[in-house]
């Protein structure tokens, strides 16, 4: 049963794979769409216009690997799976962290550890690329915007900025 297009597979190959991924992109952005019409007033705006890019992308995507042929069809999605899961559980991580920490030290470390997962070696780039990242946010979202961000063991800090 190994050509059978049904047929589970341990490495499906890429085009299966950005297929597959564009397909949940564009439920995703349908969804996305959908949901966002039910917000009250002007407030929905905003969610559907990045949800129809999310869309677009998702097209981009399907029509590329639709495109693809020959031996590229047999290269495996992941070279290396362990990384993949690891890259997959500090985002699981990142979500439970903001809960419990807050923003600025999860997206930190998000920051930090997803670029080694895929191989990058200059930490101290990756360092300076996460404090200049979330410091910009800072600045936009809680100074200059004064949006609130989610509570932070750094708030007395925060509070000195503003």
């Amino acid at each position: 049963m190994e050509g059978h297009p049904l047929a589970l597979i341990s490495s499906p190959s890429r085009r299966r794979g950005e297929l597959g991924f564009a397909a949940v992109l564009l439920a995703v952005a349908g969804l996305c769409f959908v949901t966002a019409g039910d917000y009250p007033g002007a407030s929905g705006t905003y969610p559907r216009v990045l949800s129809v890019l999310l869309g677009c992308g998702a097209i981009v995507v399907l029509a590329r690997a639709w495109r693809q042929n020959g031996d590229n069809g047999r290269v495996p999605l992941m070279a290396n799976p362990g990384r993949c899961l690891l890259g997959f559980a500090a985002m699981a991580l990142y979500v439970i962290g903001i809960d419990l920490l807050g923003y600025i030290l999860p997206s930190f470390a998000l920051v930090v550890l997803l670029p080694l997962l895929l191989g990058y070696r200059d930490l101290r780039l990756t360092v300076l690329a996460a404090l200049g990242g979330i410091g910009f946010i800072l600045l936009v979202f809680a100074v200059i915007l004064e949006r609130p961000m989610p509570s932070d063991l750094f708030d007395p800090l925060l509070e000195m900025l503003r």
